[in-house]
Protein backbone atom coordinates (compact mmCIF):
# COMPACT_ATOMS: atom_id res chain seq x y z
CA UNK A 1 0.00 0.00 0.00
CA UNK A 2 1.06 3.32 -0.97
CA UNK A 3 2.14 6.00 1.62
CA UNK A 4 1.02 9.19 0.87
CA UNK A 5 3.64 12.26 1.49
CA UNK A 6 2.40 15.00 3.19
CA UNK A 7 3.35 18.57 2.23
CA UNK A 8 3.49 22.26 3.57
CA UNK A 9 -0.23 23.60 3.70
CA UNK A 10 -0.98 26.86 2.06
CA UNK A 11 -1.03 28.49 4.60
CA UNK A 12 2.10 27.42 6.42
CA UNK A 13 3.88 28.55 3.13
CA UNK A 14 2.19 32.19 3.60
CA UNK A 15 3.24 32.44 7.23
CA UNK A 16 7.23 31.48 5.74
CA UNK A 17 6.53 34.49 3.11
CA UNK A 18 5.25 36.79 5.25
CA UNK A 19 8.05 35.97 7.81
CA UNK A 20 10.82 36.39 4.90
CA UNK A 21 9.07 39.62 4.29
CA UNK A 22 9.27 41.30 7.66
CA UNK A 23 12.53 39.93 8.03
CA UNK A 24 14.10 41.43 4.44
CA UNK A 25 12.01 44.72 5.56
CA UNK A 26 13.70 45.45 8.80
CA UNK A 27 17.57 44.35 7.35
CA UNK A 28 17.07 46.68 4.27
CA UNK A 29 15.99 49.70 6.60
CA UNK A 30 18.80 48.91 8.91
CA UNK A 31 20.98 48.60 5.43
CA UNK A 32 19.47 51.85 4.57
CA UNK A 33 20.50 53.73 7.77
CA UNK A 34 24.02 52.45 7.63
CA UNK A 35 24.71 53.08 4.29
CA UNK A 36 23.72 56.87 5.09
CA UNK A 37 25.65 57.10 8.39
CA UNK A 38 28.88 55.82 6.14
CA UNK A 39 28.32 58.23 3.49
CA UNK A 40 27.91 61.22 5.90
CA UNK A 41 31.14 60.35 8.03
CA UNK A 42 32.77 59.96 4.59
CA UNK A 43 31.98 63.48 3.41
CA UNK A 44 32.61 65.16 6.26
CA UNK A 45 35.74 63.68 6.73
CA UNK A 46 36.46 64.99 3.46
CA UNK A 47 35.44 68.86 4.43
CA UNK A 48 37.46 68.63 7.26
CA UNK A 49 40.54 67.37 5.45
CA UNK A 50 39.88 70.16 2.74
CA UNK A 51 39.69 72.75 5.78
CA UNK A 52 43.25 71.14 7.09
CA UNK A 53 44.70 70.91 3.54
CA UNK A 54 44.00 74.76 3.09
CA UNK A 55 45.26 75.76 6.37
CA UNK A 56 48.56 74.09 6.09
CA UNK A 57 49.08 76.07 2.39
CA UNK A 58 47.93 79.56 3.96
CA UNK A 59 50.18 79.30 6.77
CA UNK A 60 53.14 78.48 4.47
CA UNK A 61 52.21 80.92 2.51
CA UNK A 62 50.92 83.85 4.20
CA UNK A 63 54.17 83.55 6.58
CA UNK A 64 57.07 83.59 3.72
CA UNK A 65 57.81 80.61 4.79
CA UNK A 66 57.52 79.82 0.58
CA UNK A 67 56.07 81.88 -1.84
CA UNK A 68 55.36 79.36 -4.11
CA UNK A 69 52.85 76.62 -2.97
CA UNK A 70 54.26 73.20 -3.07
CA UNK A 71 50.48 71.45 -3.47
CA UNK A 72 47.99 74.20 -5.11
CA UNK A 73 48.82 75.07 -8.90
CA UNK A 74 47.24 78.34 -10.43
CA UNK A 75 44.29 77.45 -12.66
CA UNK A 76 44.87 78.03 -16.30
CA UNK A 77 41.65 77.64 -18.65
CA UNK A 78 40.45 74.29 -17.55
CA UNK A 79 41.84 71.33 -14.75
CA UNK A 80 44.10 69.36 -17.39
CA UNK A 81 45.77 72.47 -18.39
CA UNK A 82 46.55 73.61 -14.91
CA UNK A 83 50.34 73.06 -14.13
CA UNK A 84 51.96 75.91 -12.95
CA UNK A 85 52.00 75.89 -9.32
CA UNK A 86 50.52 79.15 -6.99
CA UNK A 87 53.03 81.89 -7.05
CA UNK A 88 52.22 84.51 -4.06
CA UNK A 89 54.97 86.62 -5.03
CA UNK A 90 52.72 90.28 -5.48
CA UNK A 91 52.64 91.56 -8.84
CA UNK A 92 52.06 88.16 -10.36
CA UNK A 93 48.78 88.85 -12.28
CA UNK A 94 48.26 84.97 -13.12
CA UNK A 95 48.21 83.86 -9.67
CA UNK A 96 45.36 86.05 -8.76
CA UNK A 97 42.64 85.01 -5.75
CA UNK A 98 40.36 83.24 -8.41
CA UNK A 99 43.05 81.60 -9.85
CA UNK A 100 44.04 80.23 -6.05
CA UNK A 101 40.30 79.06 -5.29
CA UNK A 102 39.97 77.21 -8.52
CA UNK A 103 43.41 74.91 -8.21
CA UNK A 104 42.27 74.14 -5.04
CA UNK A 105 38.98 72.64 -7.31
CA UNK A 106 41.54 71.29 -9.29
CA UNK A 107 43.28 69.65 -6.54
CA UNK A 108 40.34 67.40 -5.77
CA UNK A 109 38.79 66.95 -8.78
CA UNK A 110 37.79 63.38 -9.86
CA UNK A 111 38.56 63.43 -13.56
CA UNK A 112 41.44 65.75 -14.24
CA UNK A 113 42.72 66.37 -11.15
CA UNK A 114 46.19 66.47 -9.76
CA UNK A 115 45.92 65.61 -6.21
CA UNK A 116 43.34 63.89 -3.61
CA UNK A 117 40.25 62.78 -5.71
CA UNK A 118 37.23 63.50 -3.63
CA UNK A 119 33.52 62.19 -4.70
CA UNK A 120 30.95 63.27 -3.02
CA UNK A 121 29.17 60.10 -1.75
CA UNK A 122 25.75 61.50 -2.02
CA UNK A 123 26.07 61.79 -6.12
CA UNK A 124 29.39 60.22 -7.40
CA UNK A 125 30.37 63.71 -8.86
CA UNK A 126 33.61 65.38 -7.60
CA UNK A 127 32.75 66.65 -4.07
CA UNK A 128 34.70 70.31 -3.88
CA UNK A 129 32.96 72.74 -5.97
CA UNK A 130 34.10 76.67 -7.10
CA UNK A 131 31.62 79.17 -6.29
CA UNK A 132 28.24 77.45 -6.10
CA UNK A 133 25.29 79.64 -5.53
CA UNK A 134 23.83 78.69 -1.91
CA UNK A 135 20.56 78.00 -3.39
CA UNK A 136 22.50 75.10 -5.79
CA UNK A 137 24.25 73.14 -3.95
CA UNK A 138 24.05 69.57 -3.35
CA UNK A 139 24.21 67.37 -0.75
CA UNK A 140 27.64 67.10 0.61
CA UNK A 141 29.12 69.28 -1.09
CA UNK A 142 32.02 71.53 0.19
CA UNK A 143 31.57 74.82 -1.88
CA UNK A 144 34.35 77.25 -1.44
CA UNK A 145 33.39 80.95 -2.35
CA UNK A 146 34.70 84.70 -2.53
CA UNK A 147 33.53 86.50 -0.03
CA UNK A 148 31.31 89.35 -1.36
CA UNK A 149 28.73 91.56 -0.57
CA UNK A 150 25.97 89.02 -2.29
CA UNK A 151 27.03 86.16 0.06
CA UNK A 152 26.79 88.31 2.65
CA UNK A 153 23.04 89.58 1.63
CA UNK A 154 22.17 85.51 1.55
CA UNK A 155 22.95 85.43 5.06
CA UNK A 156 23.92 87.91 7.66
CA UNK A 157 26.66 85.25 8.73
CA UNK A 158 28.08 85.01 5.53
CA UNK A 159 26.05 81.59 4.49
CA UNK A 160 28.18 79.53 6.92
CA UNK A 161 27.89 81.05 10.37
CA UNK A 162 31.18 82.89 10.23
CA UNK A 163 31.28 86.20 10.32
CA UNK A 164 33.18 88.39 7.43
CA UNK A 165 34.89 91.77 8.35
CA UNK A 166 34.48 94.68 5.89
CA UNK A 167 38.08 94.18 5.04
CA UNK A 168 37.12 90.26 3.69
CA UNK A 169 34.16 91.83 1.50
CA UNK A 170 36.07 93.89 -0.84
CA UNK A 171 37.69 91.36 -3.06
CA UNK A 172 38.07 91.45 -6.87
CA UNK A 173 38.90 88.14 -8.89
CA UNK A 174 42.24 90.52 -10.17
CA UNK A 175 43.39 90.54 -6.35
CA UNK A 176 46.79 88.94 -5.36
CA UNK A 177 45.26 87.54 -1.72
CA UNK A 178 41.64 87.91 -0.08
CA UNK A 179 39.49 85.91 2.10
CA UNK A 180 37.01 82.94 1.14
CA UNK A 181 34.39 80.91 2.22
CA UNK A 182 34.59 77.31 2.73
CA UNK A 183 30.87 75.88 3.36
CA UNK A 184 29.38 72.13 3.70
CA UNK A 185 26.01 71.07 2.61
CA UNK A 186 23.93 69.57 4.71
CA UNK A 187 21.06 68.46 2.52
CA UNK A 188 20.44 69.98 -1.42
CA UNK A 189 20.57 73.69 -1.38
CA UNK A 190 21.34 74.23 2.22
CA UNK A 191 24.56 74.93 3.85
CA UNK A 192 25.81 74.07 7.46
CA UNK A 193 25.87 76.56 10.31
CA UNK A 194 26.66 74.71 13.40
CA UNK A 195 28.85 72.53 14.76
CA UNK A 196 31.15 70.56 12.22
CA UNK A 197 28.85 71.39 9.21
CA UNK A 198 30.06 74.85 9.98
CA UNK A 199 31.74 77.36 7.38
CA UNK A 200 35.37 78.56 7.73
CA UNK A 201 36.67 81.94 6.28
CA UNK A 202 40.31 82.12 5.32
CA UNK A 203 42.53 84.57 3.94
CA UNK A 204 45.03 84.64 1.79
CA UNK A 205 47.33 87.72 2.49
Amino acid sequence: MKTLQKGFSLVELLVVVAIIGVLAGVGIVGYQGYTDSAKERVAVANYNSVKRFIDTELVLLNNNIQTTSASIKSFSTNCAGTTAFYNNTAGDAANNLEAFLKGIQCYFETTSGYGSAFKNPYDSLAQVKYNIAAASVKKGTINITLIDQAAVDVSPNGRGGASPTAAQITLANSEAGGSFLVTYATEDATEGTSGEFLGKVFTLE
